[in-house]
């Protein structure tokens, strides 16, 4: 591959390749402004790497092992290696990888031969590729130099008589079946076999007798010929490993010949009409806006309540889902929803609203409604995770210890593109939909537990909860989300989300109806006044109930009959019903005919006397007593002001016991901070826009980032052409002049080399085996890991040829 380096190969790349390079990889964006050399260092790294390989589809995952294990490689090697017989789906792999900057290809090698190689640290990420155990070269290390003389001679390879080379051309005969049946031709039977199990496990940790090399191993022990012979090489004194090449000469058939290379295809099946799919999921989306208002209303006014041991347990899920009319595991998702949308707030053990609840309720009702869907899109939790994970729907906890997964946005963003590219009329299989969206990124899906197409299943379920899609299909909104289409969005949530409505009709069962979603102002004056029931009129539109309970609590929240008659008066379509006015007018007439004081202090006197004079006296006005008994009085104020007050008095009280309060934090009608319940004119949360909608979705990078990163490339590039040719180690193949570019390291990759370094200004050397390459170089030495910032690295060489 001569000289061939990432930078010489991103400079000959085209502005379109360079601006999908920034597009999928937009942390290379910071360095397009030093260059080439520096966006093909910091895209050589295991961290941007990795950041690649977490978004990457199963068919570039499984040719990236292979080039790992195989490297470099041709694209027929590939194929031949993996053993799936579609070098066009290995073909259009590699081009998917060579477009990230994963893989690069050299086409100067001659006979029309386009020689694939890993870029970077791949090989440090992908260490076992496709479940092999190290290469020969990793392990010859533990090689006395007459096992590999030994190897050389039997294996035919040639290495100009010195060591690195030598093992090289070892690792790449070994791969060859006909050489390794070569070596096994004066095997013994039992050597043969074992061998053969060995492939089969593909490189298993193989255990070695205690004090093995000291005590050896039985000379007629067929696992003693394989080590004598170089086959199987001991790494530790209780542990050997096989080299990677023997596993591949093994395995005739290939090392992956079912893998799924090529994109799974969707076969839609016919579905509802467009116009039935936007209502069912516009019903839906109304639905769950309806049932968080609800939800969050109720917590603001301390109705639901967490269990001791945290979250909302499943008893009280179930009583807040039939006051709701919602399922129980739907109720459970929108409180979880409330949660990553930061509506909700947990504070000393009580649930309550967040100050940003307050801004939230002042939006229009379809702003509410994005700002919802925009908090799920960008979430890093799945919703279902916590509630299906380790249980069942019927014993439901909200809220409880969700560990967040770093790329769930991105995996939903996947499922729901895939979703929403289905034409109009037509509709998904579920299973399949899952299979192809595993497909486009298992990596997504966190590690398998529970298994990606469980975590797809839920988060289809939880599009459905949202309005997003429906009956199978995706309805307009999702379309206009997934398509960044914002007219088409305002148009989609205007179409579905219902407006707030001010008007009520009364009616003479003494229930309240409205013709859609209440106004917050409304819907939340009327709730101080009225139950809800549990389904509205026409199973959609919120219905209310005056009761003679719920007119006592609106006297209690501080109304009266005259404001409660005009704010019916004004809000109704119908007047206000005669037996409503009677209700009213009864509870009023009774309210107070009882009055409750609070009290945190009782004072008990020795006679009916001393009571008379302690409550008459004008010095003891301030502690509010009351005479309730001959002998019994009370105090608003606490036991120890008391006490000390009657002390000043001339008196001789004692302390007994302790006082008991009424009311504490997390009551009904105080929130967390023990403030009143959530109002939107209160201050204390952040200034919202009107037409906010919540945090933006991730997305990539803005196209004039893109633009003006890949211009400044391409400039920097035609300046630096000549330049380049001079560090790229071509006149000297055993020492490479570096620049601070790890990936000029990569021909050592593996082999023992002299490191020239710089520490604090002074030059130095450093001996040891390359094990990474990045903006740190790790370098095996006998004292262990030595990591080596890449700027101080000056020339790289190997010590036998130096």
């Amino acid at each position: 591959m001569g000289a061939m380096s990432f930078v010489d190969d991103l400079g000959s790349w085209s502005a379109e390749d360079l601006s999908y390079l920034m597009e999928q990889r937009p942390d290379l964006l910071p360095a397009s402004d030093r260059g080439l050399e520096a966006v093909a260092r910091k895209a050589a790294t295991a961290m941007s790497l990795g950041r690649v390989l977490v978004g990457a589809d199963v068919g570039m995952l499984v040719v990236a092992e292979a080039l790992v294990a195989k490297h470099p490689a041709t694209v027929e090697d590939l194929d031949v290696l993996l053993g799936t017989q579609d070098r066009t789906a290995v073909t259009d792999a590699v081009e998917r990888l060579r477009r990230c900057g994963v893989v690069r290809i050299d086409h100067s090698g001659g006979g029309g031969r386009a020689v694939i190689a890993p870029v970077g640290a791949l090989r440090d990420l992908l260490h076992r590729p496709l479940g092999l155990g190290p290469s020969f070269v990793e392990l010859a290390d533990n090689l006395a130099t007459e096992t590999i003389t030994s190897l050389a001679k039997a294996t035919n390879a040639e290495g100009a008589g010195q060591r690195s080379p030598t093992i090289r051309a070892i690792a790449h005969r070994l791969r060859d079946p006909a050489v390794v049946e070569h070596i096994l031709s004066d095997a013994p039977a039992p050597a043969k076999e074992l061998l053969a199990e060995l492939v089969s496990h593909r490189s298993p940790a193989i255990p070695l007798p205690t004090g093995y090399p000291y005590r050896g191993l039985d000379p007629d022990d067929p696992l003693a010929w394989l080590m004598n012979a170089g086959l199987v090489i001991s790494v530790t004194e209780a542990g050997a490993e096989l080299p990677r090449e023997l596993v591949i000469a093994g395995m005739a058939d290939g090392l992956a010949p079912t893998a799924a290379l090529r994109p799974i295809e969707l076969q839609p099946v016919d579905g509802l009409a467009a116009d039935l799919v936007a209502g069912a999921a516009g019903d839906n989306a109304n639905r769950m806006l309806d049932g968080a208002e609800t939800l969050l209303r109720m917590i603001g006014n301390g109705e639901v309540s967490l269990r001791k041991a945290g979250g909302i347990g499943p008893r009280e899920i179930k009583r807040v889902a039939k006051r709701c009319g919602l399922e129980s595991l739907d109720v459970a998702r929108i409180v979880e929803l409330l949660a990553v949308a930061r509506l909700l707030r947990v504070d000393g053990g009580v649930l309550g609203p967040a100050s940003l609840a307050a801004r939230w309720w002042m939006l229009e009702r379809k702003r509410r409604y994005l700002v919802l869907v925009r908090a799920w899109l960008g979430s890093d939790r799945f919703l279902s995770r916590g509630l299906l994970e380790n249980s069942d729907p019927e014993r439901l906890v909200a809220l409880g210890d969700v560990e967040p997964v770093a790329a769930a946005s991105a995996g939903r963003a996947v499922a729901l593109t895939t979703m929403s590219q289905l034409p109009e009329g037509q509709a998904y299989q579920p299973d399949q939909l899952a299979a192809a969206v595993v497909w486009q990124g298992p990596n997504l899906w966190g590690a398998g537990d529970p298994l990606p197409e469980l975590l797809v299943e839920w988060t289809l379920e939880e599009s459905e909860l949202l309005g997003l899609s429906t009956a199978d299909a995706p309805g307009p909104i999702l379309r206009a989300l997934m398509a960044s289409d914002e007219v088409g969005l305002d148009g989609a949530v205007s179409a579905a989300v219902a407006d707030d409505q001010d008007k009520l009709v009364l009616q003479n069962d003494m229930t309240a109806v409205s013709f859609g979603p209440l106004a917050p102002s409304v819907s939340r004056s009327l709730a101080d006044m009225t139950d809800r029931d549990e389904v509205g009129g026409d199973g959609r539109a919120p219905a209310f109930r005056f009761t003679e309970s719920s007119v006592r609590q609106a006297f209690d929240r501080g109304w009266d009959t005259e404001s409660i008659t005009g704010f019916l008066t004004e809000h109704s379509l119908s007047g206000v019903p005669q037996p409503l006015e009677y209700l009213l007018a009864d509870v009023a007439r009774r309210y107070g005919a009882i009055r409750v004081m609070p009290a945190q202090s009782v004072i008990v006197t020795a006679d009916d006397v001393t009571a008379v004079e302690v409550a008459s006296n004008r010095k003891a006005t301030n502690l509010g007593l009351r005479l309730i008994a001959p002998t019994v009085l009370t105090s608003p104020l606490d036991p120890v002001t008391v006490t000390e007050s009657l002390r000043a008095l001339g008196l001789f009280p004692t302390l007994e016991g302790s006082s008991i309060r009424l009311d504490g934090p997390g009551g009904p009608g105080v929130d967390g901070q023990g403030a009143p319940n959530s109002d939107p004119n209160r201050d204390d949360a952040p200034d919202l826009p009107a037409d906010w909608t919540g945090p933006p979705l991730p997305s990539g990078p803005f196209a004039d980032e893109v633009d003006a990163a890949v211009a400044m490339l391409l400039e920097g590039n035609d300046r630096s052409d000549n330049d380049r040719s001079d560090n790229d180690g071509a006149d000297n193949p055993g020492r490479h002049q570096s620049t601070g570019d790890p990936t000029g390291l990569q021909a050592f990759w593996g082999r023992s080399v002299l490191l020239d370094i710089l520490i604090d200004g002074n030059p130095a050397t450093e001996r040891g085996t390359l094990v990474g390459i990045g903006d740190v170089v790790s370098l095996l030495t006998v004292d262990g890991i030595r990591e080596i910032p890449a700027e101080t690295v000056l020339a790289v060489s190997d010590p036998e040829s130096s």
